[in-house]
């Protein structure tokens, strides 16, 4: 399945904690489900992606909720996902080196830190009557950076911690306990919002960061590598890295068109997250429980999608999967255009939740199981820098929409999803011959 240049024996453990593969032959898709389920390193890591998602979740919901509520103007909305997205990019760069050099429990505890500040600040600053609308786009870009800082050590840090007859299992697994906090996080924020209030959500969202830090604390410390300890020589040389990871995403075609599908799918999930609450507030004309309810079936779709994944542990059909999911997702965003009122657009958005995150898992799984660890950080770098795109869609599609109206960009943005996926099934043999099915032994 992979180029030779990019090499797909599992690495070393800079972590401490891999348990060893064994050379018996692949067991079931079942029983590798059951053992990534029974992997106890995995269930403590899956708890911190759970109040970590849980409370980013809480965050987008609440974000484009208030900002409405101070200013009643959508364009504030797109100015929102550019306050998100340019500080996500510079720090995806950066994350990805960092992330090749430093301790990856650390940089997860660094991230969930930069955005519990800002967040327990909006819940004074509204508690006092002095939250301004520049204020919330200022911790939307905490927010950027933290996300981008999160994602890469995280999806760096969880393959040397399982084996690799399980990766695919626990990389699913993880993503299906980050979509059950799109579920719970919109709920949460929708629920408090409507009965204690603005400050009240805030606190609450500070809370679960720092939960997320107390979990992060008990991962073991990885041992110093000879990639860690090039931070001791100096940075000099972060050019070179990232050009080497660069060679390597362009000497694998299925790393660049899945890092290609990321760009495109996060623009187009993107618009459709943070313009949900104008959706709501301004074609739906309902409130906070309809935002929530709307956000809440989306994640639950993403949930059983992600888990789909997990549970089959692999497929020898993976590419076509990848391929055939990501259209239905842009056609389910297409009808999301369309959906007359609240109830008919949480139908429409659990079906998009479910195809986009069977996709995305697919697209993940295949991303790490080609990567060696010494380049992991960059190349999860430069997929974290395509999901830059989720905050710009905002902006793409919040600009739009002033321009052709609400619907109409939503429906724009679902067509280029649709025509990129169309042009890869066409002209990539390799991308439609995927086959992620571990091997005997592994």
């Amino acid at each position: 399945m992979t180029d030779s240049s990019v090499g797909s024996s599992h690495s070393g453990d800079p972590t401490g904690t891999e348990a060893v593969v064994s050379s018996t032959p692949a067991s079931s898709d079942r029983g590798r489900f059951g053992d990534a389920i029974r992997d106890p390193g995995l269930r403590r890591f899956t708890s911190g992606t759970l109040a970590w998602g849980t409370a980013h979740q809480m965050v987008t919901a609440s974000q484009g909720f208030v900002l409405l509520e101070l200013t009643d103007d959508r364009i504030w909305l797109a100015w929102l996902g550019a306050a998100v997205g340019v500080p996500n990019i510079i720090a995806a760069v950066i994350g990805g080196v960092l992330s090749d050099r430093l301790q990856r429990r650390t940089l997860l505890i660094l991230g969930s830190g930069i955005v519990a500040l800002p967040m327990l600040a909006i819940a004074v600053l509204y508690a006092t009557d002095r939250l301004e609308p520049w204020h919330i786009l200022v911790a939307g870009s905490a927010q950027g950076v933290s996300l981008a800082l999160d994602w890469i050590s995280r999806l760096s840090l969880l393959p040397v911690m399982v084996p690799r007859r399980i990766m695919v299992s626990a990389l699913s697994i993880d993503q299906a306990s980050f979509n059950a906090a799109r579920v719970f996080g919109p709920l949460i924020a929708a629920a408090i919002l409507a009965s204690a209030g603005t400050s009240a959500s805030y606190g609450v969202i500070t809370g679960l960061f720092a939960l997320a830090i107390i979990i992060y604390f008990s991962f073991k410390r990885q041992p110093e590598t000879s990639v860690e300890r090039r931070v001791k020589i100096g940075f000099s040389s972060a050019f070179k890295e990232i050009k080497e990871a660069g060679s390597a995403l362009r000497a694998d075609s299925v790393l660049s068109l899945n890092v290609g599908f990321t760009a495109m799918n996060a623009m187009m999930l993107g618009g459709f997250v943070f313009m949900i609450a104008a959706f709501v507030k301004q074609e739906f004309d309902s409130g906070e429980l309809g935002l929530g309810l709307i956000f809440a079936t989306t994640g639950t779709g993403a949930f059983l999608g992600a888990l789909a994944v997990a549970k089959r542990g692999g497929t020898e059909s993976a590419g076509k999967g990848l391929l055939i999911s990501n259209l239905l997702f842009a056609g389910s965003a297409g009808l999301y255009a369309i959906a007359g009122n609240t109830a008919l657009a949480a139908i429409v958005g659990f079906f998009l939740g479910l195809f986009n995150a069977y996709h995305i898992a697919l697209g993940i799984s295949a991303i790490q199981t080609n990567v060696p660890d010494h380049i992991r950080g960059r190349v999860t770098g430069a997929y974290e820098l395509a999901w830059a795109s989720f905050p710009l869609g905002g902006l793409i599609v919040g600009g739009l929409a002033e321009l052709v109206g609400l619907r109409a960009a939503t429906a724009m943005a679902a067509g280029a999803v649709a025509l990129f996926t169309l042009a890869v099934f066409v002209f990539s043999s390799r991308m439609r011959g995927l086959n992620l099915r571990p091997r005997d032994g592994e």
